[in-house]
């Protein structure tokens, strides 16, 4: 059936690109192969991947269809999972088939859509089908959308379907709306408010899962579950010369959920509703800028239902956005914060002050911690906490220099549920990149990090070579000097190798690459993974 399915969307395709001149073809490929070679120094062992498979890949090849004068568009594009890590590291999944289509066609001033479907409401707080390949995240909607322009002042959503499971589906079903304005308040003011609905209905199946988990319970812990749960959100951005405020806040009708991880060892079901609160607001003027950040969030766990699933992102139907700081260097980005679903009261502020063109400083902070902390928490142990302090110097048109340092605490428990509860790390860094010539430039890296109370402590140094817009080359090494004993008595390298060449539109990479178990985070979304050891090679093109 699949393979019928793919055949008919590529035959409509090319239908209309032959009934009409203006179409054309657009796509894309990528494609990841790892070369996994055991190393139990640092603790890639043990798992089916290092013992049995040795190689693994993921491929992705996408194609679409525009015709602008028929305003139609259509895509399809087949995934290919081949003793894969992407979805969870620990067992490799080996799959392929059809992994999105869409068609989509406007009439006046409606836009329908069917097939896979990628969307939100506001910040995602109630609903968000996304992909983030990294993390093996792809939970599109299936099913159709209706969107309706009001004389471009109002922009009215519908969408139902079911979500996006691998290859299959969830059986629980989504129905979701959406209203949003702009209005224009003369030349500087600008509002741009909005609401938004879902409701989830729970399927049968997964119902009496629920139930079942629920007979177990002693009598004050027995509830009635609900099939139908609902959430709505109401938000407004409002722009004012220099000042950009944000604001949201959702709420969800009680459900079955799990209970809150952080205080309960037993993974068992609340029958509760949810709330969460986010905004922020946004200065900038003639080289100030500031960014404040405030969110509360309590059982705000919106998922197709509360039953055990494969993946810790299967099933996820929303996205609370977090308020610490993405970092993108090594060391500094090891300690992050992402969204508490359960309980949690956070606060973050970043400000940036140039004082010359050639001069900028940087400082930030955030601070999490559960607002309920006097019953639960007697102790006041924060979840997170961080500072980070840095300058960024240009003394001529070829050097860039950036120095800085990075606090964090971050309790482990919370958020890995292992390990000691408090971390303290501190990280000074240096970041320096000179430009040779307007193709040719080089980038170095040198960062330290202090943390006791899990690895120990490190030090970390990158070289980078690059010849735009054809090549790269990198060196690096984390280097786990002086190793916490009671966490890893070795003190290892953890060193990569990495080329890269672009032609064009094709880009490939090749690396050699020992890496620490972690956090990984992309896009405010983390998870925990292994250690891994060996070869990575990666395609991507576009056409």
């Amino acid at each position: 059936m699949r393979k019928i399915n793919l055949l008919l969307i590529i035959l409509l395709s090319l239908g209309l690109n032959s009934y009409s001149q203006w179409g054309y073809f657009s796509g894309s490929f990528q494609s990841n192969t790892n070369f996994f070679v055991r190393d139990p120094k640092i603790g890639a062992y043990n798992m089916p991947q290092y013992d049995n498979f040795k190689v693994g890949a993921d491929a992705w090849l996408n194609l679409n269809y525009t015709n602008e004068k028929y305003e139609f568009e259509t895509g399809v594009r087949l995934d290919l999972f081949y003793n894969s890590i992407l979805r969870v590291p620990t067992a490799p999944y080996t799959a392929a088939g059809l992994g999105n289509f869409y068609i989509k066609k406007k009439v006046k001033d409606l836009t329908i859509t069917g097939g896979y479907i990628y969307d939100q409401i506001a910040s995602g707080i109630i609903y968000r089908a996304y992909e983030e390949r990294t993390l093996g995240i792809d939970n599109a909607l299936l099913g159709a959308r209706l969107e309706y322009d009001v004389k471009s002042l109002v922009k009215l959503k519908a969408f139902a379907g079911v979500q996006k499971l691998k290859f299959s589906i969830q059986k629980p079903i989504i129905l979701g709306f959406n209203a949003e304005g702009n209005f224009a308040a003369g030349t500087k003011v600008r509002f741009v408010p909005g609401v938004g609905v879902i409701n989830r209905s729970m399927d049968q199946d997964d119902m009496n899962q629920v139930v079942q988990r629920i007979e177990t319970y002693d009598t004050l812990g027995r509830f009635v579950p609900k099939y139908n749960t609902y959430a709505f959100t109401v938000y407004n951005t409002l722009s004012a010369g220099d000042f950009t405020w944000y604001f949201e806040a959702a709420y969800k009708t009680a459900e079955a959920i799990k209970k809150d991880q952080i205080r309960d060892a037993v993974d068992s079901l609340i029958n509760t509703p949810g709330t969460c609160f986010y905004t922020s607001v946004n200065y900038s003027h003639k080289g100030f800028g500031l960014t404040l950040q405030f969110k509360r969030t309590e059982n705000f766990y919106l998922h197709t239902n509360p039953n055990p699933t494969e993946s810790l992102f299967d099933g996820t139907m929303d996205f609370i956005p977090p308020v610490s700081r993405e970092n993108s260097l090594r060391l500094p980005s090891r300690y992050f914060a992402p969204s508490l679903e359960n309980h949690e009261l956070s606060f973050s502020g970043d400000a940036t002050y140039s004082p010359k063109r050639n001069i900028t400083f940087s400082l930030s902070g955030s601070y999490v911690r559960d607002f309920i902390f006097k019953k639960y928490n007697p102790l006041d142990v924060p979840f997170f906490g961080e500072g980070f302090i840095s300058a960024l110097v240009k003394p001529t048109k070829s050097l860039e220099i950036e120095v800085g340092f990075q606090y964090v605490r971050y309790n482990k428990f919370v958020y890995q549920k292992e390990g000691s509860p408090v971390i303290d790390a501190y990280t000074p860094f240096l970041e320096w990149q000179y430009k040779f010539t307007k193709k040719m430039s080089l980038r170095m890296e040198l960062q330290y990090q202090n943390v006791l109370k899990d690895y120990g402590q490190w030090m970390y140094g990158l070289v980078e070579f690059n010849v735009a817009p054809h090549f790269s080359v990198a060196l690096s090494d984390m280097w786990n000097f002086k190793p916490n004993p009671d966490i890893n008595p070795n003190a290892n390298h953890y060193y990569s190798i990495f080329f890269g060449y672009t032609l064009g539109p094709l880009n490939f990479t090749l690396a050699y690459v020992k890496q620490v178990e972690g956090i990984v985070c992309t896009g405010g979304v983390c998870r925990l993974e292994p250690a891994f050891s060996g070869g990575k090679f990666g395609v991507n093109a576009t056409f």
